[in-house]
């Protein structure tokens, strides 16, 4: 019982890292801007997805679930929550997330990063109430999150091909592994009880699907297929997130020695250019 409700606890926190594919809200993109910029990466890319079929039919199965499950409850939770009430929650699931970006830059040998997080832990945790204030950026400490798929996109680990998790949503075969790694690793996950994990990844998800909700339904009502646009709101926003793992340029997000000749890093490109500064703001769901 005690393991099954750890596995329970972890599936449901990590809708916080995903939340149904939830990219992150456009605070500074219009969705014109968002749609058009989306319709030329499309027309001018492709990007490696071998089990179309296959995710297709899970990010059906995605939908429904937010549909009827996660999206009345998150339209609810938003609105018996004040806003700042929902910004300091908001902050509370970040700083829990704190000890694994320390993790992770140690792992990368970022002794800096490593200290400077910690210390965000520290201070915010004890002086900001449990992490309901970020006292630490202001204090020179700014956040620098980081999970065990950037590192092991640090150390030359291929993306593999992209996939559709269950609940998860949008992400790539050695992301999937990084999220499993990061969610074991996790304090609360030895800190807590199985019921109060499932509280709090239960929590969790309902604040970040509330936190996407508007951004995911206009790429879904704007986008012709959603499953594109959202596979290409994925790479190229991983892409461009895991460009500050790498020690140098950032390698690109091919499965294999064939696609890697055929499918470049965008980063120099018009389209990719103009893709990432109009959201900016969008990653996978992570």
């Amino acid at each position: 019982m005690v393991r099954g409700g750890r596995i329970c606890a972890w599936l449901l926190g990590a809708l916080s890292l995903a939340s149904l594919a939830a990219p992150r809200a456009l605070a500074q993109t219009s969705d014109d801007e968002l749609m058009a910029a989306l319709d030329a990466a499309d027309a001018a890319d492709s990007y490696p997805d071998p089990i179309e079929p296959v995710n297709r039919v899970t990010l059906g199965f995605n939908e429904q679930l937010d549909r009827f499950v996660i999206a009345p409850v998150s339209r609810g939770y938003q609105t018996v929550m004040p806003d700042p009430a929902e910004l300091a929650v908001r902050r509370v699931f970040r700083n829990l997330g704190e000890p694994i970006s320390c993790l992770n830059h140690t792992l990368r040998l970022e002794p800096k990063l490593a200290g400077v997080t910690l210390g965000r832990f520290v201070m915010n945790t004890i002086g900001g109430v449990g992490g309901l204030l970020d006292i630490a950026t202001p204090a020179g400490l700014p956040e620098d999150p980081a999970d065990f798929g950037g590192t092991l996109h640090r150390y030359g680990t291929p993306s593999g091909p992209y996939l559709v998790v269950p609940v998860l949503g949008p992400s790539t075969a050695r992301d999937a592994v990084g999220d499993l790694v990061d969610g074991v690793l996790g304090p609360q996950r030895y800190l807590l009880s199985g019921a109060s994990q499932i509280a709090l990844g239960t929590g969790g998800g309902i604040s970040t699907r509330t936190e996407h909700g508007e951004s995911l339904d206009a790429l879904r009502e704007q986008s012709v297929d959603f499953y594109a646009a959202l596979r290409t709101a994925y790479y190229l926003s991983r892409e461009s997130e895991l460009a500050g793992a790498s020690a140098g340029p950032s390698a690109p997000l091919d499965w294999s020695a064939e696609t890697s000749a055929s499918n470049p890093s965008r980063a120099s490109t018009d389209v990719y250019s103009a893709r990432r500064n109009a959201s900016s703001e969008t990653v996978p769901p992570r």
